[in-house]
């Protein structure tokens, strides 16, 4: 990847649900002054500026709330981002701070009004500021040295520079971020679905030809009754109840003979069907693409991979076939599903081990004792009905061969109907029982999933507090070497955009986060620009390359914003000797569904949580003025000969 041009590849980011900047429009101030210091701390400050302003506009004011609102106002912008406005309104705030209550807020705002005031009189001892600053609790101390990065620059930042580095190094790695911030970007699972029962396919008709069957065949065995009751023979009457006791087990074992033979059948054709392929990149070709490599990936062991796959193939493809059916129209991605996938592999691959994977076969197995009692009750009833018949005979020819032929007729009738509507019904029973218990299955694991993603996700505090951490770091390995001490350093800027590929996710009314970044650091000195890139492995805490580019201030030829549509923005920077270089800051995803109007807020928080703002007025500044826009600066007015003797002097 070449980081001077950096297009993306995105991938569709994801929102999660969450509370912490949620806030009524009619909430009281105090709530609202709440969620503004949220922005603050998770690095949004034009919206921790919006909902604070808004909470002292409605009367919510005191030394605790100025603090923070000045802040908000000063995090990720130099003192010469600030309008002239900005800076009179920042003066009078703390002017008037000083009839408040003494405190350890007040304090820390006077610390705050004590370093701009340094910044503003060039001429003035630092001194006291710094021994002001270093004297407050560490919380107030860690948001000031924080939130004022871009203000305390040069000798105001040497002081604090060794413990802001040792910090940064320690907050990299702390509350076990290397196993967390994978479930940031975890695609939420989408809730458990199981393919549901076949309805029963008995029919009105079926029920009437089994009724009719079974009437038809009651009148014929009615009159053979009948016949060998009024002839009052013992042998006829007893061979009439032996056959009237057969054919009850030979139908009750015949039918449920008959129903384990189609249900196994039934079984195996399901796990001899193969999987659709379905069209590339499309929700079943994905699906497909999952089971397969989780089906390699949970092999039980590498010598048995090849035995696990080829006996596993349609087990695989069934269930690849189920989850696709239950999903495809609903607007699901593979990665909501992904979850369920992993468990079925899991669950196919514990039953293998134990030898139940088929478990069917002998489920639907007809017993020995089945097919006996079957065989031997089917004779002996054939053989006694026969009896009952020569016996009939005798009383009425013509009779009862029309009694024994409706018999007949009707029990073709209604034995095969009847066995149907009853297997039907026993197959109903087993689908739903088997339905719920997977359907139980996979509920269990969809919690688990969802509680374990819920525990380890990181909150954004956190997030941003490893993203600042990163940053500090690349700007120490920066400094080192370019052998630069921060007197050398006259300002600086960070600009961080999504690296190509990425993945990317937010909460609810916060900026997007990513997997990957492309980290920008320039570091303004009085010789010139240094300009760092690094790529950023945000979730394994890994710089992945590093370029250096230097100019001078009258190199850069033109700065300027592309914005191709109202949600994305890309910046063109373009140097005397090259092409112009395109940096894509920020974009809108239309998959992330977001409503009206919102759109545009998540972009402008994006673009202000990646330093856009304070990076690209330094970058115009330089491209309009070249070197003489070092001499507009507020807090350096000094010409840049003087400048440059006095750092001479203090090296």
């Amino acid at each position: 990847m070449n980081a001077a041009d950096s297009h993306i590849g995105m991938i569709a980011g994801e929102i999660h649900d969450s509370t912490v900047y949620f806030v009524l429009p009619d909430a009281p101030p105090d709530e609202k002054y709440r969620v503004g210091v949220a922005y603050l701390r998770d690095g949004v400050p034009l919206r921790a500026r919006e909902f604070i302003n808004e909470a002292r506009a409605l009367g919510h004011d005191n030394a605790e709330v100025r603090f923070h609102w000045a802040l908000a106002m000063l995090s990720k912008r130099s003192y010469r981002d600030l309008t002239v406005d900005e800076r009179e309104l920042l003066i009078s705030t703390s002017h008037s701070s000083e009839t408040l209550l003494v405190d350890d807020w007040s304090r820390s705002l006077g610390a705050v009004h004590d370093l701009l005031s340094c910044l503003g009189d060039t001429g003035s001892d630092p001194e006291y500021a710094l021994r002001q600053l270093a004297e407050l609790p560490q919380p107030q101390r860690d948001q000031i040295v924080r939130h004022l990065d871009l203000v305390l620059t040069g000798s105001l930042k040497d002081r604090f520079w060794a413990g802001i580095r040792r910090n940064a190094a320690e907050t990299r790695s702390s509350m076990n971020r290397e196993n967390r911030v994978w479930a940031y970007f975890e695609v939420p699972p989408s809730k458990p679905r199981t393919r549901k029962p076949e309805p029963s396919r008995v029919t009105r008709r079926d029920r009437v030809r089994a009724l009719l069957g079974e009437l038809v065949a009651a009148l014929g065995a009615g009159y053979l009754a009948k016949t060998v009751l009024v002839a009052a023979r013992p042998v006829p009457i007893a061979a009439y109840l032996l056959a009237a006791i057969a054919a009850h087990y030979a139908i009750q074992s015949g039918f449920h003979w008959r129903y384990q033979v189609r249900r196994l059948a039934v079984r195996e054709r399901q796990f001899r069907k193969r999987a659709e392929s379905g069209s590339p990149g499309g929700f079943a070709r994905n699906v497909s693409d999952s089971f397969d490599h989780y089906f390699h990936r949970y092999a039980p062991d590498k010598v048995h991979r090849a035995t696990w796959l080829a006996e596993t193939a349609g087990v695989r493809a069934a269930l690849r076939n189920e989850i696709v059916d239950v999903y495809r129209d609903q607007r699901i991605t593979v990665d909501n599903v992904k979850w369920l996938i992993r468990y079925c592999t899991r669950d196919v691959r514990a039953k293998w081990r134990n030898d139940t994977l088929f478990e069917h076969r002998k489920r639907y197995r007809a017993s020995a004792k089945t097919k006996t009692i079957c065989v031997l009750s089917a004779t002996t009833f054939a053989c006694m009905a026969a009896y009952v018949v020569a016996a009939a005979l005798d009383s009425d020819l013509l009779l009862t061969l029309v009694a024994a032929l409706l018999f007949m007729v009707g029990t073709a009738i209604s034995v095969p109907a009847w066995s149907f509507i009853v297997s039907e019904r026993r197959r109903g029973t087993e689908d739903t029982r088997d339905y719920w218990d997977v359907q139980n299955a996979r509920r269990q694991e969809f919690e688990r999933w969802s509680l374990k993603l819920e525990r380890i996700r990181p909150l954004e505090t956190e997030m941003e507090n490893w993203l600042n951490a990163d940053k500090t770091i690349v700007l120490d390995e920066a400094l080192k070497h370019y052998r630069l001490a921060w007197r050398d350093v006259l300002t600086h800027a960070f600009l961080q955009t999504p690296a190509e590929n990425s993945r990317r996710a937010r909460v609810t009314g916060g900026p997007y986060r990513y997997s990957n970044y492309d980290i920008r650091l320039f570091l303004i000195t009085l010789d010139g620009v240094r300009e760092v890139t690094t790529g950023l492995d945000f979730e394994h805490i890994k710089l992945v390359y590093l370029e250096r580019t230097n100019f001078r201030f009258d190199a850069v030829s033109s700065v300027h914003v592309v914005t191709p549509t109202e949600l994305s923005c890309n910046l063109a920077l373009t140097l005397m000797n090259g092409e112009p270089r395109d940096i894509h800051v920020s974009s809108y995803v239309p998959a992330d569904n977001l409503s009206n109007g919102v759109e545009g807020s998540v972009v402008k928080m994006s673009l202000d949580a990646a330093g856009f703002a304070h990076t690209l007025h330094i970058l115009e500044g330089i491209a309009a003025e070249g070197k003489h826009w070092i001499e507009r600066d507020p807090y350096l007015t000094k010409p840049t000969s003087s400048l440059h003797e006095e750092l001479s002097s203090t090296t």
